[in-house]
């Protein structure tokens, strides 16, 4: 398969080039920006080793210590942000969360890396992947735990900074917390979430959206 399949198109690059640094004038060149981007993407995309990067990128070490200090700066939260602000087409969000086991070999980070969303649940040690899309399936808002974490723990944070007026907001049981439904109500959020069994207050509910 082409690597230019994990490439941005012009277009795409265009939405996000700002995020970048333009190139100085003086001194060492910087890397080209928007191939590191393609590479970063072809790795995602291909699930390969840093090491296996082809040559087409650059240094593979380059890339990594880029694709690091882009992390450090929050660039892709940035990113992600903005491109969510520029549409305000979609109409309900959905927000869940799944798990992954971490293999022993992805354990015993140095702390100087930042701390790992890695933590010891009933399967081990896992990460917890808290996600926020909108009806087309796409990526809203992205947050890592452990595994031990409760579901329902980031969902405020991931709500913050998406425009939730007249928006549905879909989440299974766990989310169904005073506290959540009160802060999707206090900003003019639909809120689509069945009740536990056991809650005191009981909540009006679109089983027929929820499905």
């Amino acid at each position: 398969m082409s690597n230019l399949f994990y490439h941005l198109t012009d277009s795409q690059w265009k939405k996000i080039e700002f995020f970048f640094p333009t190139r100085k004038r003086r001194g060492r060149p910087p890397l080209n920006s928007r191939i590191v981007f393609n590479a970063i993407l072809w790795l995602l995309k291909s699930g390969a080793r840093w090491r296996d990067l082809p040559t087409c990128f650059g240094n593979w070490n380059s890339v990594y210590h880029k694709f690091r200090q882009w992390i450090r700066v929050g660039l892709f939260e940035k990113i992600l942000r903005v491109l969510n602000f520029a549409t305000n087409k979609y109409l309900l969000v959905q927000i869940d969360s799944t798990f992954c086991k971490v293999h022993k070999h992805g354990l015993g980070a140095h702390k100087r890396n930042g701390k790992q969303a890695i933590g010891k649940s009933r399967g081990g040690y896992t990460t917890k992947i808290h996600a926020l899309v909108n009806e087309y399936f796409r990526l809203m808002g992205v947050i890592l735990t452990g595994g031990q974490i409760h579901d329902s723990e980031p969902a405020l944070e991931l709500f913050e900074g998406i425009e939730l007026t007249g928006k549905k907001v879909l989440a299974d049981k766990a989310f169904g917390s005073e506290k959540i439904c009160d802060y999707l109500a206090g900003h003019g959020a639909i809120v689509c979430i069945p009740d536990k069994s056991n809650a005191v207050i009981k909540h009006d509910f679109d089983a027929q959206l929820y499905k």
